[in-house]
């Protein structure tokens, strides 16, 4: 694809943090050490350069796929001969055992089915009012603590909207409470540990250290809690979408809950989170998405029907999901032999489909650690069905809250970018640091001053 930088782009562009490849020289000992500490980190030249690469670890064969052919074959063509691995059900069954995130087959296709409503385009512009006012409620508050950590603010923000727009801004729900107890379980539960790289039996139980457990029970609880009120209590949300389907148990209900309240505001906060770092440290592209807004929407809120319009705000989302992507290794296990991009695949390997390297490889991108959002202007077909940008994945399992997500950072994004600078310090450079997600990690400090227009 062609990616060519045009004359507009003659200016230094800011290279944010990148997390660093293997030199190819470490030991296996060093390397494995490497990726158990951070994922992104523990992959080397041969990986950055090659489409496929093919080893044996741990008595493991291993496939690590940064190709958007292979990628689409795995995801898309033969996604019926695949499922998710071992280590998946260990670190996602605790929470979502039995949820969207964790099943497979029939029962995986019954509830997509039962919980895709919710997110049909149809249904977006009646949720876009409720995020507009969890975004101005996040605004207004802005003024008494202009100096604040983006990641944990962009956590608050989007866990209100997740409140509002999904589950009904329920009265009674601790907000504070619960969103310290997802965190905590997002970064328990996803943090890599040694013994995950040992082939255990699916049905072994991964033990969880005693705040990871506590924070799941309190988890659950609010998901029962909070199912209970609306049985008794019906209302149009997802809590609601959920009750009233009546092909998913009481357990399928409650695992689908939690597995949103996890997905549904941390994968976001954290592209807002590294939108928001970019925009600090890039004062012309910040201008830029102010100075779209500010014709399109003016000074009133950002609405549905003007997304469209927003395009070069549309791009520096789709260029930080290119740099931190929501999903950045997503993993496979074949169940028959299969080929992929010429090397046969087979029951017992295990497969990872590497979004963080393909997005970041010099194979398929010019100055791919660059931040260039106008890399999606000049080449609309980069973000096209095929082509090596996949953020959420591909597929039928594909991310059901995909359009929603987009639609919520687009909406805040536009908004903070035109009402506030961000300013965020030189030497503010967070590592890229994975756990389910990715995040910056020790945060990123910033102020947020409001602009008088």
């Amino acid at each position: 694809m062609n990616d060519t930088p045009t004359p507009s782009q003659a200016r230094a562009l800011f290279q944010p943090p990148h997390a660093k490849p293997l030199t190819g020289q470490e030991s296996f000992v060093e390397a494995t050490w490497k990726f158990i500490r951070n994922p992104v980190e523990g992959f080397g030249p041969l990986t950055y350069r090659q489409p496929i690469v093919t080893a044996k670890t741990m008595g493991q064969t291993l496939h690590i796929i940064s190709d958007p052919v292979g990628m689409t074959d795995v995801l898309v063509r033969h996604a019926d001969k695949f499922t998710k691995t071992a280590i998946d059900a260990r670190i996602l069954g605790p929470a979502t055992k039995e949820g969207l995130l964790s099943v497979h087959g029939e029962q995986w296709k019954r509830q997509r089915k039962s919980v895709a409503p919710m997110f049909r385009k149809r249904h977006m512009a009646d949720l876009a009012p409720l995020m507009t006012e969890a975004i101005a409620g996040f605004t207004e508050r802005l003024g008494h603590r202009p100096n604040l950590d983006l990641s944990t603010a962009m956590a608050e923000l989007t866990f209100d909207v997740l409140a509002k727009a999904l589950l009904g801004d329920p009265k009674g729900l601790d907000r504070e409470r619960l969103k310290v107890a997802t965190r905590a379980v997002v970064t328990g539960a996803g943090t890599l540990r040694p013994d995950d790289l040992l082939p255990w039996p699916r049905w072994v139980p991964r033990p969880m250290t005693p705040n990871g457990s506590r924070a799941l029970r309190r988890l659950k609880r609010a998901a029962d809690d909070l199912i209970a009120e609306r049985t008794v209590h019906p209302t149009d949300d997802l809590v609601g979408l959920l009750i009233d389907a009546d092909n998913l148990s009481q357990r399928e209900r409650r695992d689908n809950l939690i597995g949103f309240f996890i997905a549904g505001h941390e994968t976001t906060a954290l592209t807002l989170t590294w939108a928001l770092y970019l925009l600090g440290r890039d004062r012309p592209t910040l201008e830029r998405v102010r100075a779209e807004v500010l014709e399109i929407c003016g000074l009133k809120s950002v609405e549905y029907e003007q997304l469209d319009q927003l395009i070069f705000t549309r791009a520096v989302i789709d260029e930080t999901m290119r740099l931190y992507p929501p999903a950045p290794i997503l993993n496979r296990e074949p169940q028959e032999p299969v080929e992929i991009l010429g090397r046969t695949l087979r029951p017992g390997d295990a497969v990872l489909l590497n979004n963080y390297v393909m997005h970041r490889t010099e194979r398929l991108w010019t100055d791919p650690l660059l931040f260039d959002p106008d890399r999606f202007l000049r080449d609309p077909l980069l973000s096209k069905k095929g082509a090596p940008y996949m953020p959420f994945g591909a597929g039928p399992r594909i991310c059901v809250g995909a359009a929603f997500a987009i639609m919520e950072s687009m909406m805040v994004l536009a908004t903070l970018a035109r009402d506030f600078d961000i300013i965020v310090a030189d030497d503010v450079y967070p590592r890229p640091l994975m756990t389910v997600t990715l995040r910056p990690e020790g945060g990123v400090p910033a102020r947020l001053e409001r602009v008088v227009q």
